[in-house]
């Protein structure tokens, strides 16, 4: 489904909104701006989509590269999930080394390196030598085929909190972020999928999920040192979508910023 790339729009709209005092003071964030495609490619032209999104790698990895050796923390919203490995791309040659990575989402994206997709960016990051530790937190354990299964439990690097785990109460939500700081440390980039959270405009939208409030708490309560956030997937079809996804993202990122990047 589309609407992903007017996400960052509609966060612009209410973010720049926000009010200017003691806990969010406006100098602790800037805008830089936005990737805009130049061309339109039809949903059936397959290899034609791959190859752009491989192009635009390049451009969202420089961008997050520069950014970063700049000193500053890279805040990217909007767009789908296959941004995720020009984020770590761009981070990982800003830091001259593979990068650990914290994926908030119901799915792993771990799939084949078929060409570059939304699906398959971490695969692609791993394989490049970009990433190096992955976990994820939320992932639904329906959506997840056996492959990737098996993938994950032979790979050290791979470690998962399913919501199932949470759900069952296998894990509860502090253990879970005990895990994590186990195996990412405290420096990793910060992946948000907006499917993770129930009934969230989204491109993959779920009846199940985290809730917003969760997913609050969560980025709160992690003890990181972050390369970066990209909270991606938002769908805005609609007036209603359009203030939904611009309060509830302009929301995730201030606290991002209160939490992990402005100190009081």
């Amino acid at each position: 489904r589309g609407g992903a790339d007017r996400a960052f729009q509609s966060f612009l709209s209410y973010f720049l909104n926000m009010q200017v005092n003691r806990f969010f003071p406006s100098d602790a964030a800037a805008v830089l701006g936005a990737v805009v495609p130049t061309t339109s490619i039809e949903n059936d032209q397959i290899d034609a989509l791959r190859e752009a999104t491989a192009a635009n790698d390049h451009t969202v990895s420089a961008v997050v590269r520069r950014i970063t050796e700049l000193g500053a923390i890279p805040i990217v919203i909007g767009g789908g999930h296959n941004n995720a490995f020009g984020c770590l791309k761009g981070s990982s040659e800003a830091k001259g080394r593979a990068i650990n990575c914290l994926n908030i989402d119901a799915h792993t994206d771990l799939r084949m390196t078929e060409g570059r997709h939304s699906g398959n960016g971490f695969t692609y990051a791993v394989d490049a030598g970009y990433m190096a530790n992955y976990f994820m937190l939320g992932l639904q354990e329906n959506y997840t085929p056996e492959y990737i299964w098996q993938t994950i439990e032979h790979n050290d690097a791979y470690n998962v909190a399913s919501f199932e785990d949470l759900q069952s109460g296998e894990l509860t939500q502090d253990e879970a972020l005990i895990l994590v700081a186990e195996h990412l440390g405290m420096e990793y980039g910060l992946e948000l999928d907006v499917d993770a959270i129930a009934n969230f405009p989204s491109s993959a939208q779920s009846v199940s999920g985290f809730s917003f409030d969760q997913v609050r708490q969560i980025i709160y309560a992690l003890d990181m040192l972050p390369h970066y956030l990209h909270i991606c997937e938002g769908r805005v079809t609609s007036e209603e979508e359009h203030a939904l996804v611009g309060r509830g993202l302009a929301l995730l990122v201030s606290d991002f910023i209160k939490a992990h990047i402005f100190s009081e």
